[in-house]
């Protein structure tokens, strides 16, 4: 092990703590755990003012460009195929540059990428997934508002509960989700070893 992975190392123990670099050690060998959060359509949607003036609309087919300028690790072709499943992107604009977006799914709660497999949602619920928000802005409310726009929009389609995973040492994402009225729901765990997946039963969490 050299330097600069002992700075690293020492780095993520300081700004993170144990228990965040336990999990991440874990994750990196094979061991997941994602919590899984939900939000209740029958409860008041409050809203989140942003610090900063955005613009927030569906993203089209003919945007897909501006997208990739705001992601570029993103590929023209991979966002056209998300259109084609029925997925859905919520993007949130300043001076007509998309400075953050969320993808939505009234289908499946998707894991192929980490487990190989999606899973099925539940009836009325829809899963919420790759939100983004450009480092230079986050911080000024842009993720909770597009989650709020996300959540209304379900609302008004008769959804009954919105849900997301996310990873547990990410205390950001957390923390904007929270402000969107999302709570830990469940806890979900798996194991990959090549090829290989095995996904425990969820361990549900008390409200």
């Amino acid at each position: 092990m050299n330097d600069s992975l002992w700075s690293r190392v020492w780095r993520t123990l300081q700004d993170e703590g144990l228990g965040s670099f336990w999990l991440k050690s874990l994750d990196a060998l094979g061991y997941r755990r994602l919590y899984l959060l939900r939000r209740s359509l029958a409860e008041p949607i409050l809203d989140c003012p942003t610090m900063l003036p955005v613009a927030i609309d569906w993203l089209t087919i003919e945007d897909v460009q501006d997208y990739i300028v705001f992601r570029p690790d993103a590929s023209g072709h991979d966002v056209t195929q998300q259109f084609l499943k029925g997925d859905r992107c919520l993007v949130a604009r300043h001076e007509d540059r998309i400075v953050g977006a969320i993808w939505g799914s009234s289908e499946s709660i998707h894991m192929k990428r980490s487990l190989g497999r999606d899973l099925p949602l539940a009836a009325g619920e829809a899963f919420q997934f790759d939100a983004y928000t450009l480092p230079e802005v986050r911080g000024m409310g842009i993720a909770p508002a597009l989650s709020v726009a996300w959540l209304r929009h379900l609302r008004d389609e008769a959804c009954v509960a919105a849900t997301l995973l996310t990873v547990p040492w990410n205390v950001a994402a957390l923390r904007s989700h929270a402000k969107a009225g999302y709570r830990v729901a469940a806890v979900v765990r798996y194991v990959r070893l090549g090829p290989w997946r095995y996904l425990f039963p969820l361990q549900q969490v008390a409200p």
